[in-house]
């Protein structure tokens, strides 16, 4: 059984339709997009917003996950940050985790099946 990986990548807004984009010529046939702030020394001071109920500064961003094959997660990486660089400040960041396992929720069909 391959290894699977979940790919975490939290990108500049105005970059999400070249990730999303490059990723789906890619193969990746699903993922999942959520708006988040990000707060921290990471945040492009031009893009920073202040945040009442988060006491702090803060840029819009958004976080662009999928689980994939162990042996591609490399590949995808590099494609995001290809995708998404700008070259400035609070270009983001990816992140790469393992997975135990996948089910798909309508036919329970399990493990690497289960991404198509």
């Amino acid at each position: 059984m391959s290894t699977m990986v979940e790919v975490n990548a939290v990108v500049r807004t105005e970059m999400l339709d070249r990730v999303i984009h490059m990723l789906r010529g890619a193969g990746i046939p699903r993922m999942t997009v959520i708006p988040v702030h990000a707060i921290g020394r990471g945040v492009d001071p031009e893009a920073a917003k202040l945040s009442v109920q988060e006491g702090t500064q803060y840029a819009d961003k958004a976080m662009v996950q999928f689980i994939c094959a162990g042996e591609q997660c490399h590949r995808y990486t590099e494609l995001i940050c290809k995708a998404a660089r700008t070259g400035r400040r609070g270009d983001g960041i990816v992140s790469v985790r393992s997975i135990l396992g996948v089910t798909k929720i309508r036919t329970g069909v399990q493990g690497p099946a289960a991404l198509q």
